[in-house]
This record gives C-alpha cells, sequence and structure tokens, in this order.
C-alpha cells in the first residue's frame, strides 16, 4: 500500500492518498488544492472518500469532482451534515454503510462505522496490510471532539472500545496529526486506557 499525506486546511488537516495497482483513492480532501490532482496523475482515481462531513475535511469535493469525475464517498447518517454545510453544491454517489466494501487495486477497505465525532463518521479498515483510517475518531494520544452538533461521548466511547479491542496491532492515519499504531494508543493514549474494561 502506497499511502501519501498532504497536510491542508487552517486546521492542519491530512488528506491522504492511497495507491494500489494503478487506483488511487483520495481521503478527507480538505481544500481545492492543485496539489492532489498533482499526487494522483498517472493513477485511476476510484473514490473520493469523506470519513466524515465537517469542513476541514470535505472542502475540496467539489472541485475534485469537477476535475476527477470520482465518485464521492459518505456515510448517509452524515447527510444532514453536509448539506448543513454545502447546500445542493455537492451529493454523493455512493453512500457506504457497516461492512460495505471499498476495492482498490489489491487493497479492500472495510467500512467500520465508527459514530461519536459526527453521527456518520466512518474508519476504513484493511485486514491485509492491518491499516486503519479514522478520520476525527482517534489521535496520537488524544480522540476527536464530541461538542459539535451531532457529537456523542456516548457513542464516541463506544466507537473507541470497538477499534481498541481489534485483535493485535495496526497503523493508525488520523485525520490530524502524525499516524500512530493501535498498539501503542491503547498503552499511552489516556483517552483508551481502561476503554475495554468500562463495559461500554
Amino acid at each position: 500500500m502506497d499511502v501519501e499525506t498532504l497536510v491542508l486546511t487552517e486546521y492542519a488537516s491530512n488528506c491522504y492518498i492511497v495507491k494500489s495497482g494503478g487506483e488511487a483513492m483520495i481521503i478527507d480532501p480538505g481544500e481545492p488544492s492543485p496539489l492532489i490532482l498533482e499526487r494522483v496523475r498517472g493513477s485511476t482515481v476510484k473514490y473520493i472518500v469523506n470519513t466524515h462531513a465537517h469542513p476541514d475535511h470535505i472542502g475540496g469535493d467539489a472541485y475534485l469532482k469537477e476535475q476527477l469525475g470520482a465518485p464521492l464517498v459518505l456515510h448517509p447518517d452524515d447527510r444532514e451534515l453536509l448539506r448543513a454545510l454545502l447546500g445542493d453544491a455537492v451529493e454523493p454517489d455512493l453512500w457506504v454503510r457497516e461492512g460495505d466494501v471499498l476495492e482498490l487495486g489489491e487493497l479492500r477497505f472495510e467500512v467500520l462505522h465508527t459514530p461519536g465525532h459526527t453521527p456518520g463518521s466512518i474508519t476504513l479498515m484493511e485486514r491485509e496490510e492491518r491499516v486503519l483510517f479514522v478520520g476525527d475518531l482517534l489521535f496520537a494520544g488524544s480522540i476527536g471532539r464530541t461538542d459539535f452538533p451531532g457529537g456523542s461521548d456516548t457513542q464516541m466511547r463506544k466507537s473507541l472500545a470497538r477499534v481498541a479491542m481489534l485483535e493485535g496491532d495496526w497503523k493508525v492515519f488520523s485525520g490530524h496529526g502524525p499516524e500512530t499504531t493501535l498498539s501503542h494508543e491503547r498503552w499511552t493514549n489516556p483517552f483508551l486506557t481502561g476503554l475495554p474494561e468500562l463495559g461500554v
């Protein structure tokens, strides 16, 4: 798996470009950056994925759809949030739910519905390479906020516990900040420590 990180927007949001077998997937394009187009040149862009519908993760959606014609992917529980922010300017082409799979070259990304930061937040899980793209669910040493509209502390705790209890170690790519590993976060992140024992 080839993963490139572009840090975009004033909020330093991570936009990921994932490549496999001549195909590319753009995750969370926070702004209409020509740099994204430069980085996917020569690849067939199969998906533009929003892990959730906050402005610093969807700002480049309309631009990339126009330039690339690739389908925009979002969970339906963030439909209202997307429309509140962008109106009718952008409409997702593919609504994904728990258990759906996005195929990219030799890779298979399973969709986990991990609400809490927003109602429709998702995590993309690639089992063979043990990689998680978690959006703003989990950061190195911290977690996403739950005090925005649609956020839920209860749902966040459940989603974090679910991810924390995945077997073995996983590389974690977050919506902000550096990449990390699930093992490291289980032992050092104060928001994960003890979560499985809480029974949430």
